[in-house]
């Protein structure tokens, strides 16, 4: 009997399809906001934000598709979790332009100083987009906004467009102070609109007659209810998908919807477990290792640390530095638990469920 799924990649949460439904309006809205920079002058800079799963980067990736091959704008797309310092994203920068670096370390004002010599000398200019935003003030870089903001002397030397699911974001890190931003909201899906979605990746990563559309309602309606997350009805079609395979049935049904939505509740892990990792977050091994620990339940960070140790040694200051950044993207939940006394309290340390 062949596959119920066809195509596994047009089913996980990183896959963007040709065509992106029910979103019209705010790819509109991108494209007049940066459409100034294409033609020399100043663009309205834009903070895009929205619950997990609403398209905010899906939208921009597919925008930044159809812009690939202009000359005189280069569009860098940086994952601010991935790329988290100044340094980082200017050589980023330097890489797009196709500048090269002397061999010899360059201080990071050098490095930005040979970024906008180059754009000065070949009309040059940046449409910067900084996903996961809160990754660049979590490691205390904020200050590369100021930097893009004062390039060029007046000229329109950048277009910056950030991404966070925190619409409260700029407003309390001060952001204003250094750029301006036009903000735009991406709003949850319906339970039709989310239908039409899941039906659009179906049709492209399932066996024709594998599903109908009751199926597909059924998944839907369980996204709606976490959110309008379209992560969570792709992560319910795959497994039910992948159920239905397992129990020999060439057909999902509602059945397997269900028994996958049970066990998307009882599993905090999420999109962490089974292929729906993350990997857009930019995790590095360590801190996969500790999700890996903790998705079995809660655990104490002394017991979490002795876990960790078996498989890298790393200082309890690193480790620390780790759960922080996972808490900060939500995929951690961490609490302090009162002892007898404040040198016998304890951490307790749970898979997040904000994601």
């Amino acid at each position: 009997m062949g596959s119920v799924i066809t195509r596994e990649d047009v089913l996980m949460p990183g896959y963007n399809p040709d065509s992106l439904l029910h979103r019209g309006s705010e790819i509109k809205e991108i494209s007049e906001a940066i459409k100034p920079l294409f033609e020399g002058r100043h663009p309205d800079n834009l903070f895009i934000y929205g619950d997990p799963g609403t398209g905010k980067t899906a939208c921009i990736k597919h925008i930044l598709k159809k812009l690939e091959g202009n000359s005189r704008v280069k569009s860098i797309y940086v994952n601010c979790w991935q790329h988290s310092t100044r340094m980082a994203i200017y050589s980023l920068i330097t890489k797009t332009l196709e500048e090269m670096m002397p061999r010899r370390g360059l201080a990071r004002d050098e490095v930005y100083d040979r970024i906008i010599e180059m754009m000065e000398k070949d009309g040059t200019r940046v449409l910067l987009v900084l996903d996961d935003i809160e990754g660049l003030f979590f490691h205390n870089e904020g200050k590369l906004l100021h930097d893009v903001a004062r390039a060029g002397n007046g000229k329109p030397f950048f277009g910056v467009i950030g991404i966070s699911d925190n619409g409260n974001l700029l407003s309390s890190k001060g952001v204003g102070n250094s750029i301006q931003f036009s903000r735009l909201e991406f709003k949850h899906y319906s339970a039709a609109q989310m239908a039409d979605i899941l039906a659009q990746r179906a049709k492209l990563g399932l066996s024709p007659g594998s599903w109908d559309g009751k199926t597909i309602e059924a998944c839907a309606q369980k996204a709606v209810a976490g959110k309008s997350n379209v992560k969570a009805g792709l992560e319910l079609l795959w497994a039910a998908a992948k159920r239905a395979e397992k129990a020999g049935r060439a057909k999902i049904t509602l059945e397997d919807v269900k028994a996958a939505d049970e066990r998307r509740l009882g599993n905090s892990a999420g999109l962490l477990e089974n292929g729906f990792n993350p990997s857009s977050m930019g995790l590095s091994d360590e801190q996969q290792l500790i999700l890996d620990i903790v998705k079995t339940g809660p655990i104490s960070s002394t017991n979490l640390y002795l876990a960790f140790f078996r498989k890298f040694y790393r200082s309890k200051r690193q480790i620390r530095n780790y759960l922080g950044e996972l808490e900060a993207k939500k995929l951690l939940s961490i609490q302090t638990v009162d002892g007898a006394s404040p040198l016998l309290n304890m951490r307790v340390i749970q898979l997040g469920v904000g994601r």
